[in-house]
């Protein structure tokens, strides 16, 4: 019987190659209410028309995670349920999961089903997911499947890099002329996840070619996980590329994949952001 992998759209991935018929996967997306119009995480939103929307409007736009309904209907498919979840500090989606793995659980005691919060966003949860993937066609079982990306989960690092400030202007964390001046002067603000999944910033880098310097050094300070390099980017393929480059010229024998990112880390990183696992 199949494993079943499911996520939220935090994990910026729509499909899951490579799972052989022994692991199927499906994302179940978050909502974004922008005034008076809610885009859905799904295949069809306009990530464009999102971030426009985003930019104009005064006030705070409202994210909302799935349901514990929504991830009791996936926890219900057959054979052994593997969930994902963007950070807990940053969402309640661990806890919907949750409650909705209790839910299911009334019904069908027996089910196994793992909830692996990845104290992250994007880059490291697909990392994750993809790491399951292999550990199902290595023919391990749940529960040493489930500790092992916990304890990958603890060991992947993420950083982050934006230029554009709407959402930190909107909750107060820059003031608007600051983050005005920011903007103009094209100065992009650096940031990491911290242990407990938190967003703390790190620095500024003035310029695209600072930033990519800059996110370098800062990844060979931390040093690497393991060989693999994952950049999310909100349609800025552009400063992506020459990131997967500078990494690549700066580290030998690694992976370094880009994916745009879906419509919440987009939402998240604002337009040209960039996210990195690593």
């Amino acid at each position: 019987m199949a494993w079943h992998l499911v996520a939220d759209t935090a994990c910026d991935l729509y499909t899951l190659d490579g799972g052989a018929g022994q692991a199927d996967f499906t994302t179940i997306p978050f909502s974004i209410r922008i005034g008076g119009k809610e885009y859905i995480d799904d295949e069809r939103m306009p990530i464009a028309e999102m971030l426009e929307a985003n930019e104009t409007h005064a006030e705070m736009a409202q994210t909302a995670c799935p349901s514990p309904e929504a991830w009791r209907e996936q926890f219900s498919a057959p054979g052994p349920v593997i969930a994902f979840t963007i950070s807990s500090a940053l969402s309640g989606c661990y806890n919907s999961a949750c409650t909705g793995r209790n839910m299911l659980l009334e019904d069908e005691p027996d089910k196994e089903i793992a909830i692996i919060d990845t104290k992250s966003t994007g880059p490291e949860e697909a990392m994750l997911i993809w790491r399951a993937r292999d550990l199902i066609l290595e023919g391990k079982g749940l529960k040493e499947i489930e500790k092992a990306l916990n304890e990958a989960a603890e060991k992947i690092h993420t950083i982050f890099a934006l230029s554009s400030y709407h959402n930190l202007i909107k909750s107060g964390r820059v003031s608007r002329l600051i983050g005005f001046i920011a903007g103009h002067l094209g100065f992009w603000g650096v940031g990491v996840g911290d242990e407990k999944g938190e967003i703390a910033i790190r620095g500024k880098a003035r310029g695209s070619k600072s930033m990519v310097r800059f996110l370098v050094e800062e990844i060979r300070k931390v040093g690497l996980a393991g060989k693999q390099i994952v950049i999310s980017h909100c349609q800025n393929e552009k400063d992506a590329l020459s990131l997967k480059a500078a990494l690549e010229a700066a580290f030998a024998g690694i992976e370094v994949l880009v994916q745009p990112a879906r419509g919440l880390d987009s939402f998240y990183a604002e337009r040209n952001g960039l996210i990195v696992g690593y």
